[in-house]
């Protein structure tokens, strides 16, 4: 009996245990930004299944153990975890996650959440781009973002091109549109990357439209550094280390050169130029004559602190680059200053201001090609120090060019904005933006008297002086609305900007002013020499702009916008235009079906469509000009009397180039977000693209041509990226991220249907064609066929009626191909092969931290494209060549490919067109922060040192001096791709400081 009633106290006892520890909680969850209830938040009982969400005021009701932990989640919001304790009414603040879902975004004309963002953007945090010294932003997001294709020349100070999704236009400015903290310009290179907080591009219509004409090349936007609340900063950062030539082509030795020269000769029934047994006492490496190792170094030193009042950030930056060609430099001085003041409760002023002055030595890049085609028999000085020198070719000495060039511009440059923003409520404010962008570019150009040889000579000197001043103002005004109701989520923007553009420039020149530096002014020359000239553009634009983000339970997304936009470039028919875009999203996973699955954090699906437009024209495109000074017999007695004529025919209904994108995109995060990316697809078509139309001569056009909306072009591609993110222990974490980009380029029309023929090797030899049906700058050539290899193929090469198809060609010369077959070997038979757009671009980033250290691999790659090696193909008689030509053809060595000695023009061909596939290692750096233990003695909060390598890495079996290749002549665009006159690749490695007190 004792023993049962035990058991059933046992019994009682434990069942009123279990009762009380059950107990039902109560509370509210709201947003730590506004106070304001959050609907749809998840509360979960930690390690159960039990939960629950709250309801449109934020209340939530649960019944939990008394000792159990609740757990407050939300999408883009932190996770809180709260221990019960037997409270029955918990209210739980949810603030917003460090996490990329919880982060801000940079869109134009303001900020977005990043969760509510129904375009395709992109970028690179400031973190990031201090780890890899770069002098550029757009240098330093290379290879990092899917979609943007980011080509350097390797020259010192140099503008990087840039291009977002592909090319879109032919005669148009293709370069994206930089915003500076809200002011518009056309170059960053006076930024200094320390001072950059993020880098955002703007990719598809929905991101871009908001800036209308101006976006049809994509945007990107650069946020600079401000103060923050807290006691005063100082850092520094900084490196220095060294540029070399990154590869190098190895040239024929003297032995070499002077059998190939000889046998080219004696093909042509032409005595040999060399004595083999007795050749000139010279063997010169022109590559290593004409290029140095340079100095590369960089420093930025910051103060920056405030308090609830202002908030300030200044900087002082230098950066000097001595590039690898003998002569060539850059340096640049840079001033920033960022500050806020908070004059009352709701009114905000301030001020973002850059300065810069920079000085740069130029010489003729035109060198490299010079060294790559001059005789090693030539020697740099000869014995009685004079420049060498050779009858046999025309090209100079090169080392004689770079020193003989007295080639010097600098310039100053002032850009940035004052602003004032007014909170009416805490739900309307204002904000005006007034911004500028001044510069004022000079260069001097004073060529001496000297004698190298006959051909190389300047026999006068000559002193160039120009001028260039910009002035850009830019004023925004406009209002944002900002509120929350229940499940909705309402954003408005809308405003006006106006901007104004000027632009002058002036030059004069006189000959025979004094060799002496210091007597270099146009004074002290002939005053019956001078020469002068000047040129200047106004223009105007004039938009209204607005748009709406609306988001309702954080699922269903919706963003429109659109810009009304007027720009004096245009003929006044064709003023004004409207830009419209509209983005929706879907959150699926704030969906009941996918809401708790423990793995997928987030997955959005998105939309886009929407037009924007190109007005990068040339500022006199629908101006007409007079030649007044023309001559010609009029009136009875046939006397000659000045008149004049239209130098160019115009279109007067001449307007910008409209570019319409569809955008299908699918983000996603699982295991926490610590596996992210993005998935796109896109299709860009730009419409009435602008290009030269031919006109007859009876119009009496100078050339032929004339400027007109003609040509259509379609972009499409994929886009992918993922990014895995994880702290494995507190000491070691590592990150490691891939996007892949696809493009096709297709000309869809162009004007009458007429191919536009471009890329001239100054040979007298094309070697690219823009027609419908290709890509922009197709290669357009003769395909070759191996060669001949005896004189019974040569004989057996006739067409249908027996006829020789290369009447002209001896044993050991190319075969060209009869591709349409007519029995004569011309223009008809060149063929599309290919073109310089790559279809598929890669970036593969890791970073790993242990403990102190870090490390950081930054790698890209091109696939697809192709490269036309002009230096090869634009030899002529008595220059240099390769050393791989050492294998030619000769009688006595026929198994081979490589064609025979000749001095003859080479034809453009498939032959010199070789794959610019490649993959480079742009970034490897690694630090080492001293302990803080150690750094806080010295009330220092960070200190870190470095080494760096820079593009010390590349893959490729082009033989040239780089696979990755910026347009080379006049029309850019079109002549992407052929290797002339461009900047070898560059390496460099660096010794770093990061160090903050």
């Amino acid at each position: 009996m004792k023993k049962s009633l035990l058991t059933l106290l046992v019994v009682l006892l434990g069942f009123t245990v279990v009762m009380a520890q059950n107990i039902t909680v109560k509370g509210k969850v709201t947003g730590a930004d506004d106070g304001k209830p959050i609907p749809g938040a998840s509360i979960l009982v930690k390690g159960t299944t039990n939960g629950t969400i709250t309801d449109f005021d934020g209340n939530y009701s649960l019944k939990v153990p008394a000792d159990g932990t609740l757990v407050f989640s939300f999408l883009g919001m932190k996770t809180v975890e709260q221990p019960v304790n037997g409270q029955k009414e918990i209210n739980v603040t949810l603030s917003t996650s460090t996490k990329d879902l919880g982060e801000v975004q940079v869109v134009g004309y303001g900020v977005q959440r990043k969760q509510d963002i129904t375009g395709s953007i992109a970028g690179v945090k400031g973190a990031d781009l201090i780890k890899q010294p770069a002098l550029t932003a757009t240098q330093a997001i290379q290879g990092k973002v899917a979609g943007v294709q980011v080509v350097n020349s390797g020259a010192p100070g140099a503008d990087p091109q840039v291009r977002i999704r592909g090319t879109g236009t032919i005669l148009g400015g293709a370069k994206p549109l930089y915003v500076v903290d809200g002011v518009i310009t056309d170059d960053i290179r006076n930024i200094n990357n320390s001072d950059i907080v993020s880098v955002d591009v703007l990719k598809d219509a929905s991101a871009a439209a908001i800036y209308g004409v101006r976006g049809a090349n994509g945007v990107i936007i650069i946020t600079t550094r401000a103060g923050e609340k807290g006691k005063m900063k100082i850092s520094y950062d900084g490196y220095v280390g060294t540029n070399v030539a990154a590869h190098k082509v190895k040239m024929a030795d003297s032995k070499l050169y002077a059998e190939y020269t000889n046998e080219a000769l004696g093909y042509d029934g032409k005595a040999p130029a060399f004595d083999l047994n007795n050749l000139p006492p010279y063997n010169t490496d022109w590559f290593d004559a004409i290029t140095r190792k340079g100095i590369s170094q960089n420093h930025n030193l910051s103060v920056s602190g405030g308090n609830d009042k202002a908030t300030y950030y200044f900087s002082m930056g230098y950066k000097s680059d001595q590039g690898i060609l003998d002569g060539n430099n850059y340096d640049r001085l840079t001033l920033r200053s960022n500050n806020t003041y908070k004059v009352t409760k709701f009114l905000e002023v301030g001020d973002n201001i850059g300065l810069s002055r920079y000085n740069s030595d130029n010489k003729p890049y035109s060198a490299f090609t010079a060294a790559y085609r001059q005789a090693p028999t030539v020697p740099v000085k000869d014995k009685n120090g004079n420049y060498g020198f050779t009858d046999i070719n025309n090209v100079g000495n090169p080392k004689a060019t770079l020193d003989y060039t007295h080639d010097k511009s600098w310039g100053t440059r002032i850009q940035g904005s004052v602003y004032a923003k007014v909170d009416f409520t805490k739900h309307l404010q204002f904000k005006s933006n007034m911004g500028v962008d001044l510069s004022e570019d000079h260069g001097r150009i004073y060529n001496p008297v000297y004698t190298v040889s006959a051909t190389q000579k300047n026999e006068i000197s000559k002193l160039s002086l120009h001028q260039n001043t910009n002035a850009h103002w830019i004023w925004d005004n406009y209002f944002t609305y900002n509120n929350r109701w229940g499940n909705s989520r309402l954003k408005l923007m809308g405003g006006t900007t106006a901007e104004k553009y000027r632009t002058q420039y002036i030059d004069a020149a006189r000959q025979n002013v004094p060799s002496q530096k210091n007597y270099w002014y146009l004074d002290l020359g002939d005053a019956a020499s001078a020469t002068n000239g000047s040129n200047g553009t106004k223009n105007t634009r004039n938009s209204y702009l607005g748009r709406v983000n609306y988001s309702f339970a954080n699922k269903y997304l919706f963003t429109g916008t659109i810009r009304y936009d007027g720009s004096s470039m245009f003929p006044s028919n064709n003023r004004w235009a409207t830009f419209p875009s509209v983005g929706l999203g879907w959150v699926l996973t704030q969906e009941n079906f996918l809401k708790d699955n423990a793995w997928l954090t987030n997955l959005k699906l998105r939309a886009s469509w929407g037009k924007i437009g190109n007005d990068n024209i040339p500022a006199d495109a629908f101006t007409y000009l007079i030649n007044s000074d023309l001559a010609y017999v009029f009136g009875p007695d046939q006397a000659y009397t000045n008149g004049g004529t239209i130098t160019d025919i115009k279109d007067p209904n001449l307007k910008w180039e409209v570019t319409t994108e569809t955008d299908l995109g699918l983000e996603y995060g699982l295991f926490d977000n610590r596996l992210s990316g993005e998935f796109d697809y896109y299709n860009k078509l730009t419409s009435d693209a602008l290009i030269f139309a031919p006109i007859a001569g009876i119009f009496g056009d100078n050339d032929g041509k004339f400027l007109t909306n003609k040509a259509d072009i379609r972009n499409t591609g994929f886009e992918f990226s993922a990014n895995w993110r994880d702290k494995v222990t507190s000491d070691f974490s590592y990150n490691i991220g891939l996007n892949v980009t696809t493009n096709k380029n297709r000309i869809e029309k162009v004007g009458g249907g007429l191919p536009i023929n471009s890329g001239s090797l100054g040979n007298g030899q094309i070697t690219t064609q823009t027609a419908e049906g290709q890509p922009i700058g197709s290669f357009w050539v003769y395909q070759t066929d191996g060669i001949f290899h005896n004189q019974s193929e040569l004989d057996a090469y006739v067409n249908s009626n027996g006829q020789p198809l290369m009447p002209n060609a001896k044993p050991g010369d190319l075969k060209l191909v009869d591709r349409n077959h007519d029995g004569v070997i011309d223009d008809k038979d060149r063929y599309y092969a290919g073109s310089y757009n790559p279809t598929l671009m890669i970036g593969l980033n890791l970073g790993v931290n242990y403990k102190n250290w870090d490390f950081s691999v930054d790698s890209y790659g091109n696939f697809g494209g192709k490269i036309y090696n002009g230096k090869k193909a634009q030899r002529w008689g008595g220059e240099n060549i390769e050393a791989s030509l050492a294998n030619r053809w000769t009688p006595q060595n026929q198994n081979t490919n490589i064609p025979r000695a000749s001095d003859a023009v080479p034809v453009a061909s498939d032959y010199y067109l070789e794959s610019g596939d490649f993959f480079r290692f742009n970034n490897m750096t690694l630090g080492y922060a001293l302990p803080k233990t150690l750094t806080e003695k010295v009330s220092v909060s960070r200190c870190r040192f470095y080494v760096s390598a820079q593009n010390a890495i590349t893959l490729t079996g082009y033989s040239g001096y780089n696979p990755e290749l910026p347009g080379q002549t006049g029309s850019g665009t079109l002549d992407s791709g052929i290797e002339l006159s461009s900047y070898p690749e560059t390496a460099s490695y660096l010794l770093g400081l990061n160090i903050t007190f």
